[in-house]
């Protein structure tokens, strides 16, 4: 049944699955997956809420809405501000960066507000930060959330001793690691979330900076700590290494870690992965160059839902009828979109997964596969349910291979936005920050126990932010990037709480 985010969404019992966990119930060994019951043996205060639902699946736009917040937050000092995901954000705060260094005192301001909010990615507790897997990082190892000034090592062995020779370039990181803490403390004052951030040079760096020490704090990532902070660092913790690309790199070319990556040879990593040398050597080297795009709004509107063990859709009919749950949802996302920043979307596509013991077709891949597929669908101003579910389901229909089917994910994407003829200004599609009226609604929303979103701002040269835990970053040669990503239980995680899926 659907419930409501006004609703009361804390719960006593059930088995739902849980979707998110705080970092207080992380640490009592509460992970994502189990049910509400496994949660309450390991963690018996453990306080668990029912995340809003509709059609049929979890309803995540109070989360959203309090991204969007954070984003708007962020902008008014970014040059340019990056939208990535519903907790991921970029941001290139070189320019506020500069004007801190020509207002401010560097021995008397700067540099101890600098000191006292950050890590420094050099730090013998950074380094061993870096070398944790990806899964340990995601459950937040007791490393990762220790504070610098928890640890037995003095300011010498954090690297602070060598401020005096530090050139430009770190003192506008420097300068960028203080607008992001100031940002940090803004996002918390005014909207109750705390956010770790990285700085850094690129948005590849300022993320990984950002997921060294988390909750609430940041880590600058010098240009002269990028080799100590690559050389253990797990494979998979590299941006777009997480998933099949890595795997298949890892097991091709027998590597596990960064390190090992970039001594591959470039003509051995062309004859292995053909057209993707040059973007595996740059990922493995930290000198990835992607500049921040000047983007608050999503590019895409998404939805889907996984259906497992005996969920598993072997119809066509069954998934026509989820596919008409995601349209739905999706319909109602366009309306809201198209009201707040007038434009629609021009495409559909289709995203569906087979596992197990699927049809012969699939045998072949392992038992495991994924398709997609996508087509034309100009919704305009009265787009409705059923247009979007009409074409949906064409482009499922081009896929299906007979048989049964052995669905275990279906996904709905609207894309290919364009501005209407509304007179609306170019700044609704660029650069604009989130509107009031969703700034506005979005906090009693997430107030109501759905407490944990992220968001990240990243740019070249920058910082990379993590909102509800962030990151910050500068850039090449001169620039500095933020990524703020908020985290759906950071803010007021005073407790071990987590959200649940039924």
């Amino acid at each position: 049944p659907e419930l409501a985010a006004e609703a009361h969404r804390r719960i006593q019992s059930g088995s739902g699955g849980i979707i998110a966990v705080s970092y207080e119930a992380r640490k009592r060994g509460v992970t994502r997956q189990m049910n509400s019951q496994e949660a309450r043996k390991q963690c018996p205060e453990i306080l668990l809420v029912q995340v809003p639902t509709a059609f049929g699946k979890a309803d995540l736009r109070i989360y959203k809405s309090a991204g969007d917040e954070v984003v708007s937050l962020l902008s008014r000092r970014a040059g340019c501000c990056e939208k990535r995901s519903v907790d991921e954000v970029a941001i290139d705060i070189t320019a506020e960066s500069e004007r801190l260094l020509r207002e401010r005192s560097w021995e008397e301001d700067l540099l101890p507000a600098a000191k006292r909010a950050s890590h420094l990615a050099d730090s013998a507790l950074s380094r061993a930060a870096a070398g944790v897997s990806r899964d340990d990082t995601r459950k937040g190892h007791a490393g990762q959330q220790q504070q610098q000034h928890q640890v037995d090592e003095n300011v010498a062995a954090g690297g602070w001793e060598d401020a005096a020779q530090w050139g430009a370039k770190e003192r506008l990181m420097i300068a960028g690691a203080v607008v992001v803490a100031e940002l940090r403390a803004a996002v918390e004052s005014e909207l109750g979330f705390t956010c770790s951030g990285g700085v850094a040079e690129n948005k590849l760096l300022a993320k990984l900076g950002c997921g060294l020490h988390k909750p609430n704090q940041q880590t600058i990532v010098f240009p002269a700590a990028v080799g100590h902070l690559l050389h253990d660092l797990p494979l998979d913790r590299l941006q777009g290494l997480g998933g099949d690309l890595g795997a298949q790199v890892k097991e091709t070319l027998q590597v596990a870690t960064a390190s090992e990556l970039a001594a591959i040879p470039l003509e051995r990593l062309e004859s292995m992965f053909p057209g993707k040398a040059a973007y595996l050597h740059d990922l493995a080297l930290g000198r990835l160059n992607d500049p921040v795009q000047d983007r608050e709004l999503c590019k895409s509107l998404s939805s889907g839902k996984t259906f497992f063990g005996r969920n598993r859709l072997n119809t066509a009919q069954e998934c026509e009828h989820w596919l008409g749950e995601l349209a739905g949802e999706l319909h109602r996302r366009y309306s809201d979109d198209l009201a707040r920043h007038a434009r629609a979307p021009t495409k559909v596509s289709v995203h569906v997964g087979v596992g197990g013991t699927g049809p012969a077709p699939w045998a072949a891949a392992g038992g495991h596969t994924h398709a997609s597929r996508q087509m034309s669908c100009e919704l305009g101003r009265a787009g409705t349910v059923e247009q979007i579910a009409k074409a949906a389901c064409a482009c499922f229909n081009r896929w299906t291979p007979g048989g049964a089917l052995g669905v275990t994910s279906l996904g709905m994407a609207l894309s290919g936005f364009q501005p209407l003829a509304s007179g609306a200004p170019l700044s609704h599609f660029f650069g604009a920050s989130a509107s009031a009226s969703a700034a506005a609604a979005a906090p009693a929303a997430a107030k109501g126990g759905a407490q944990q979103v992220n968001s990240a701002a990243a740019a070249q040269g920058g910082a990379h932010v993590r909102c509800f835990d962030s990151t910050t970053a500068p850039s090449l040669p001169a620039r500095i990037v933020a990524v703020p990503t908020p985290s759906p239980f950071e803010e007021h995680s005073k407790g071990s709480r987590s959200l649940v899926s039924a």
